[in-house]
């Protein structure tokens, strides 16, 4: 899936890619003659439209170019390649794939929808437009574009998963659920379409989130910032012996402020007090620029009534980041614990 960083709060960035699953790669050279993605449901692609393209020695050295993590160079040979040939609907996906990884998401759109128009019934290009459309929250868009893709291609997990979220965005929980369900059901060995239905029954405090999130957490094997995520959104369904448990793995791949910290919020959800401040001591000397693991730390520390302490870390967090989104509870807690101090005095 690709770029859900900011939908699921507490996680890695990267943890959580967008919806509409994995970029493509580019094709090999190999296999340049063949349309470019599979469909999501892991099912045979659809039979072409249309002639297959050409493969020319532009739409080679983008590939090469892409795979090798040149993307400007790849997106000059794409571009050379769509202008050679305006009907090879390979070269502008792949094109546009290239822009997004540039950066150039009106370039990355207008690639998509050229290879749209030539290829209808790609449903690769539909996936990643309308995951586009939802990165920039233009969910009429996005909805739209899912939906006609659909109705080429019903088997889609990628686009019932989009067009889920986008009718999640919009409000309408019970056809986001039936989409997401369908997601899920077509591809029950992808860990994000359950990372995300849980997601999004957790949203709505609705249940169901952990028999998606125990399904997620068995698929994710040693995917770093997903088994975090997974166990934040354990935190968020209030299971907090699992979310434990599953911080406990992240931890073991990669130690670091923001697991500990996480880990220490479900352990203080289980009232294990002690190993709350543990983690949260752990996390900050692991990662002292993570503000988060300060202010939870100074909360515990104030709660001990170690108020000294605990002044000095909510002090940390307005250090780190005066202007941050901690800032304002930082300063009002700051001087709470001082006017504590003075009191105990």
């Amino acid at each position: 899936m690709r770029g859900h960083e900011a939908v699921f709060g507490l996680c890695l960035a990267g943890a959580v890619l967008r919806c509409g699953g994995s970029p493509p790669v580019a094709q090999t050279a190999g296999s340049a003659a063949e349309p470019p993605a599979l469909e999501a449901s892991g099912g045979a692609p659809a039979p072409p439209s249309g002639p297959e393209p050409a493969v020319s020695p532009e739409f080679v050295a983008g590939i090469k170019a892409f795979d090798a993590g040149s993307y400007q160079d790849a997106r000059g040979s794409f571009d050379a390649a769509a202008k050679k040939d305006p009907r090879n609907y390979e070269a502008l996906y792949n094109l546009a794939m290239t822009c997004e990884k540039l950066g150039d998401k009106p370039a990355a759109e207008a690639a998509y929808k050229g290879a749209l128009a030539i290829k209808p019934d790609l449903d690769a290009a539909a996936a990643d437009l309308s995951a586009l459309y939802l990165d920039e929250q233009r969910n009429d868009e996005a909805l739209a574009v899912a939906r006609e893709g659909l109705a080429k291609h019903p088997r889609s997990a990628a686009l019932h998963e989009n067009m889920g979220v986008a009718m999640a965005a919009r409000g309408d929980q019970d056809g986001a659920t039936k989409e997401l369900a369908q997601a899920a059901q077509i591809a029950p060995s992808d860990p994000m379409l359950h990372l995300t239905f849980a997601h999004w029954l957790n949203t709505w405090k609705a249940r169901g989130a952990t028999p998606q999130l125990d399904q997620a957490r068995d698929l994710a094997k040693d995917n770093y910032g997903l088994i975090a995520s997974i166990a934040l959104e354990y935190r968020m369904a209030g299971e907090f012996d699992s979310c434990v448990k599953t911080y406990d793995r992240a931890v073991a791949i990669k130690d670091g402020g923001e697991v500990r910290t996480g880990r220490a919020l479900c352990k203080l959800g289980l009232k294990d007090e002690k190993g709350t401040l543990d983690d949260l001591q752990a996390a900050v000397a692991k990662e002292p620029s993570y503000v988060p693991a300060h202010y939870y730390l100074a909360g515990r520390l104030a709660v001990a009534k170690r108020f000294k302490e605990a002044a000095a870390e909510y002090a940390k967090c307005l250090q780190l980041e005066p202007g941050g989104s901690l800032a304002g509870k930082a300063t009002e807690k700051l001087k709470a614990a001082q006017d504590a101090m003075k009191k105990k005095k």
